[in-house]
């Protein structure tokens, strides 16, 4: 089986955003067993890593944030283009790209496409006849849809977004989410069957002992994404002043790339902003607990599953914990600023605690984010979506 990817980004197990891991996770298990392809949108600063598992690729330059001397003639572009297309699409909206989709169907010849993120389903009509399967992430919910034009502009695009993803959902022959409770909300929005293909990540080799870590909670994520800006904002004015009249020493530090928006939060106290870390692992090994409410967006919480990934218990809230079922102490769940600090106070005072919401972590991870078990269930359903189109193209013929 040739499978081709699209995605708005560079997929890679490593990369510094929940998206690209998860994607690059899967289709490095993928191609244990298919012949796997990629075109996508770069971004600066996105390398293919040496080991890459993709045997056909192509890029091209993300257009949506261009240089400074070029922001005035870019914004009025897509302000062009936003007569008929949400800004999302617009911003991810590269000319060349239906003629690449067309080299691709020429050189790799792919038996089956996976488009991933809803952005990039408006290539969806530049490759009729080849059975398709759309992968939402955020479940209808655009992240970062903020127009910066106002609120009546952020209602018409979000108008815009659920009739644009209606209309571009219609190519796909088969329509995904990540978790069961975003498949259902996807289904109301299209009217139509969602599947659900779980998330993935590669566990690391061994796991971190949080018992052994200071007393510090971390808070992980890329600041390109709006609703990781709007937590870290609302942690450090919230739970972070309730934490530390529980822990004194307590610290808050918050890692993650294109930290440029939340870098002013360094001067509150016991505030550290690290920015892009490469070194996962050794960050994590010095965090006894990962602090991961959000009160925005949709989709499955890369950063709470990475935590779990590698024996790191999470204090989050139920809009945090969306696609996780690790089982307390692990991921402890509550919804105040009080009771999120309490959460996490427990776990920074109480080595003990620690110790055994790290076993746990470990524990549901090695059972539920396994990448090879997701392939397979992605590779059983591509071959179901072939064997079917097989048949209908056998009814059709005379």
């Amino acid at each position: 089986m040739r499978i081709l990817f699209l995605t708005p980004f560079l997929p890679d197990p490593v990369a510094n955003h929940g998206g690209g891991r998860y994607v690059g996770c899967l289709a490095a298990a993928m191609a244990k067993h298919a012949d796997v392809g990629l075109v996508h949108l770069s971004h600066p600063g996105e390398t293919a890593p040496g080991d890459a598992c993709w045997s056909w690729r192509r890029e091209l330059p993300y257009l949506g944030a261009p240089p400074p001397q070029a922001r005035l003639a870019h914004r009025l572009k897509l302000l062009w283009r936003w007569r008929r297309d949400p800004l999302l699409a617009a911003k991810h909206w590269h000319p060349a790209m239906p003629t690449l989709l067309a080299d691709a169907r020429r050189e790799f010849a792919p038996d089956v496409l996976m488009v991933e993120m809803a952005q990039m389903a408006q290539y969806l009509p530049f490759v009729p006849g080849v059975p398709t399967v759309l992968t939402d992430h955020e479940a209808g919910v655009p992240a970062n849809h903020a127009t910066g034009l106002g609120a009546a502009a952020d209602r018409r695009d979000r108008r815009m977004w659920q009739a644009h993803l209606r209309r571009m959902a219609g190519f796909a022959d088969v329509v995904q989410a990540l978790t069961r409770e975003d498949a259902d909300a996807l289904t109301a929005v299209l009217g139509r069957p969602v599947e659900v293909r779980p998330p993935a990540l590669t566990l690391p080799a061994t796991a971190c002992r949080p018992e052994t870590a200071p007393r510090r909670a971390l808070f992980l994520g890329d600041f390109r994404h709006q609703p990781n800006r709007d937590a870290v904002a609302r942690i450090v004015a919230e739970v972070l002043p309730a934490l530390r009249r529980r822990c004194p020493d307590a610290e808050l530090w918050i890692a993650g790339g294109n930290e440029a928006p939340i870098r002013h939060l360094a001067a509150a106290p016991a505030v550290r902003v690290c920015g892009f870390v490469p070194d996962l692992a050794a960050l994590l090994a010095e965090t006894r607990v990962v602090l991961a409410p959000l009160w925005t967006g949709a989709g499955f919480r890369v950063k709470a599953a990475t935590a779990l990934a590698h024996g790191i218990p999470v204090v989050t809230n139920a809009l945090g914990a969306r696609g996780l079922t690790a089982p307390a102490p692990a991921c402890a769940i509550a919804e105040t600023a009080e009771d999120l600090a309490a959460a996490c106070a427990r776990l920074l005072d109480d080595t003990t605690l620690a110790a055994d919401a790290g076993r746990t972590a470990r524990t549901w991870a090695e059972r539920h984010l396994d990448p090879a078990h997701v392939a397979g269930l992605q590779l059983e359903r591509l071959r179901v979506l072939l064997a079917t189109r097989a048949g209908s193209d056998a009814e059709r013929r005379p």
